[in-house]
């Protein structure tokens, strides 16, 4: 079962900056990462409840995949998403009897500072990279909180200034939500919702959720309302998103304890963001503060 949302990438340029950058300014303390034995990257990580934000940046630019030189070329910002699996080898093979021509499962690992390893099985289905459109599927070697424990770098994970306790949703931009949404249903084996709008986050979109086995995390499709000209929240165009990036992943929602609080938090360190009251209490993290990704804090 597809359980939930493993991780998402975020590709930076300095990996030292953006991890400041996230701790100092976003309150989003990373405790953990590495290096990749393989791809000429390393990276930083940041764990929010079961779900991680993976900051990666390239290390040795003659050993890194060209898709993701492309992507980073064009500028920072998320790379993918990635789900996780409570059974790799079914729910791969869910996916083959549906006809989806897939990579893997392969073995993949990292090495700490202090040379410590941990390791994971990955499937792929679009290509075997970071930049691709489609989420990979992902199961670790570890679970719960030793799996927990072993991303922050073999210690309690820790609390984040922002207050920040989960990721609920990433979005994906893409140009038809009908032909998407069939093809994503058919890929992941995943029960779409009906369409609606996204007016109640200022957002003149077309949603679609996916719900995840966890019952508390969503993959989303979205698109530009047939019926809009412009985007009320300009940093969040899904045309130029696709346009610029093609489809791919261009936000993520997280849960904050307490929002108000998140926003004096943000306003002290003079980070740039839009608070909605109304209809639904939220707060756009702009993606200039955020090295290229857009954020959305909301309370539980």
């Amino acid at each position: 079962m597809l359980t939930g949302l493993d991780h998402v990438i975020i590709g930076v340029h300095n990996l030292a900056e953006a991890t400041r950058t996230f701790g100092e300014k976003l309150g989003l303390v990373a405790s953990g990462g590495g290096v990749h034995p393989t791809g000429g990257t390393a990276n930083r990580i940041i764990v929010i409840g079961n779900t991680y934000l993976e900051l990666i940046s390239v290390r040795a630019p003659e050993e890194a995949q060209p898709n993701m030189l492309a992507r980073l070329a064009r500028g920072e910002g998320y790379l993918n998403c990635v789900l996780a699996t409570d059974d790799m080898q079914a729910d791969s093979e869910g996916m083959r009897r549906r006809g989806v021509a897939l990579i893997g499962p392969n073995q993949g690992s990292l090495t700490s500072a202090d040379g410590r390893s941990r390791g994971w099985t990955r499937t792929d289905i679009e290509r075997p990279d970071l930049a691709q459109h489609y989420p990979f599927i992902i199961q670790h070697d570890s679970s719960g909180e030793e799996r927990r424990l072993r991303l922050a770098g073999w210690q309690t994970p820790p609390e984040h200034p922002l207050g920040a306790v989960r990721v609920l949703s990433t979005t994906i931009a893409v140009a038809d939500p009908a032909e998407a949404t069939t093809r994503f249903q058919h890929i992941y084996g995943l029960e779409p919702s009906p369409p609606f709008s996204g007016a109640d986050e200022g957002w003149n979109a077309t949603l679609v959720v996916f719900p995840l086995g966890n019952g508390t995390q969503q993959l989303e499709l979205a698109a530009i309302r047939d019926d809009s000209t412009r985007e009320e929240m300009p940093f969040s165009d899904i045309a130029q998103h696709v346009q610029q990036f093609g489809e791919g992943v261009c936000r993520m929602t997280v849960v904050v304890k307490d929002l108000v609080a998140a926003t004096r938090y943000l306003t002290a360190r003079g980070v740039g963001y839009t608070y909605r009251e109304e209809p639904r209490s939220l707060v756009w993290i702009h993606p200039d503060e955020a090295c290229g990704a857009a954020i959305v804090l909301r309370e539980a």
